[in-house]
């Protein structure tokens, strides 16, 4: 779907803004819909069509904008398999920001499926947010960034020109970004009870770190 930001509400039951199906819903225009299609496609190539087909079902696109702009995206616990997100006009990048956002859900579920809990107590400096965040937001950003970078790897030789150039500076942000995690990590990553998921957060992140 494409909905305008106007018709985002936000209430008491979600500070984020949300978007609700109604009997005038409708779905994106068709070259939005061509876009979509050719991202997941773009994503099942690099290895990642399960994680979409499960942990981005629904997929809210907002902004048109230009290679380069700050691309503003979100998810929303309480609506799983649901990614908001602006998008500039290619599969590629669409592709990299949906991997973001489902890696987001399917953390979330994740979670929730090993009953873990996340102590509220517990945080770590975020280069990202260049702030110091809670143990859960640090552990999401280390694990849905690093997805990014692998899918971003994979994609370079396929690529050229502006977005060549774009999808390579993202990946040397990234690297830069993600090394500094790599002592907190280890002692956020104690934080998760469920040894199967500690451990597939912790292979993400250590070969992103490799890339």
């Amino acid at each position: 779907m494409a909905p305008a930001l106007a018709d985002l509400p936000r209430s008491a039951i979600s500070e984020t803004p949300y978007y609700i199906l109604g009997p005038g819903t409708g779905p994106a225009q068709p070259h939005l819909r061509s876009l979509a299609a050719d991202a997941y496609a773009s994503a099942a190539r690099a290895g990642f069509g399960d994680l979409l087909a499960a942990h981005a079902v629904v997929l809210c696109l907002l902004r048109t904008k230009n290679l380069g702009e700050t691309l503003d995206s979100w998810t929303i616990s309480r609506l799983p398999g649901t990614v908001f997100m602006d998008h500039v006009d290619d599969p590629v990048v669409l592709a990299r920001d949906l991997i973001h956002e489902a890696g987001h859900n399917l953390l979330n579920d994740a979670l929730a499926a090993t009953g873990s809990k996340i102590s509220d107590t517990a945080h770590f400096h975020s280069p990202w947010k260049q702030t110091v965040r809670p143990a859960f937001g640090f552990l999401h950003a280390c694990w849905a960034f690093p997805l990014t970078m692998l899918f971003t790897a994979h994609t370079l030789n396929s690529t050229k020109g502006d977005l060549y150039r774009f999808l390579t500076a993202y990946l040397d942000q990234q690297r830069s970004l993600l090394a500094g995690t790599a002592p907190d990590h280890a002692r956020a990553l104690e934080l998760i009870s469920d040894d199967g998921l500690r451990d597939r957060l912790a292979a993400a992140h250590h070969q992103a770190l490799a890339l």
